[in-house]
């Protein structure tokens, strides 16, 4: 019996310093989340182009940090943020997508967000970048029909951000050019018409905060 006890109190006491091992590498893991969003934040709002951002190392296997901190939502915000400066630039340099393509996915990802983000901010946010990917998207200045088409559907995005969150003033900013352009008289719908939308020198498309 004392030969099972003996055992029994070894085996534990390496239960107890494994479970410890595991908890302070997970404490670590969190830190690092933590520490790399928020610097890949600034590297996202000097150099949108960046690659590799957001992707802490991390030693537990499946990443169980990454669950308990929730970081999906957090993450799908900052690459739907991603793809639209890839479609913005033109390319995304971590994989060969031809421009409709990264602008398809750039809406879809921005749509996803503007239906089921977590915050208000999330939301207006989105549905306000979803706005400015619709009112660049190229057309022919001679199909007056077409551009008119996309500047309403822009100006709908605009609408529905204002709504979401009233607070957003790069929204209410965007739809006032929209309707600038479409009032009547204006007579003069071109690609140089809807090029100040979007705010391309980081403004209205950058993370604010870790998110967490």
């Amino acid at each position: 019996m004392r030969h099972v006890r003996r055992h029994r109190a070894a085996l534990l006491s390496i239960v107890c310093i494994a479970a410890g091992v595991a908890l302070l590498l997970l404490a670590l893991d969190a830190r690092s989340w933590r520490k790399t969003v928020a610097q890949d934040d600034l590297r996202f709002r000097a150099l949108p182009a960046h690659t590799g951002l957001w992707k802490p190392q991390t030693s537990l296997p499946g990443d169980p940090a990454s669950a308990l901190l929730g970081t999906t939502d957090t993450m799908a915000y900052r690459r739907a943020l991603q793809l639209f400066w890839y479609s913005r630039i033109g390319s995304n340099p971590e994989s060969r997508q031809d421009l409709p393509t990264l602008r398809a996915e750039a809406q879809q990802r921005l749509q996803d967000l503007t239906d089921d983000g977590l915050s208000r901010h999330e939301r207006s946010y989105a549905a306000n970048l979803l706005g400015v990917l619709v009112v660049t998207t190229p057309a022919s200045a001679q199909d007056k029909g077409a551009v008119e088409e996309i500047l309403k559907r822009a100006a709908g995005y605009f609408q529905q951000a204002i709504t979401i969150d009233s607070g957003n003033d790069d929204a209410k900013m965007n739809l006032e050019m929209v309707l600038r352009v479409t009032k009547p008289g204006n007579g003069r719908f071109s690609k140089d018409a809807r090029a100040g939308y979007g705010f391309g020198r980081g403004r209205g498309a950058t993370p604010v905060g870790a998110g967490y």
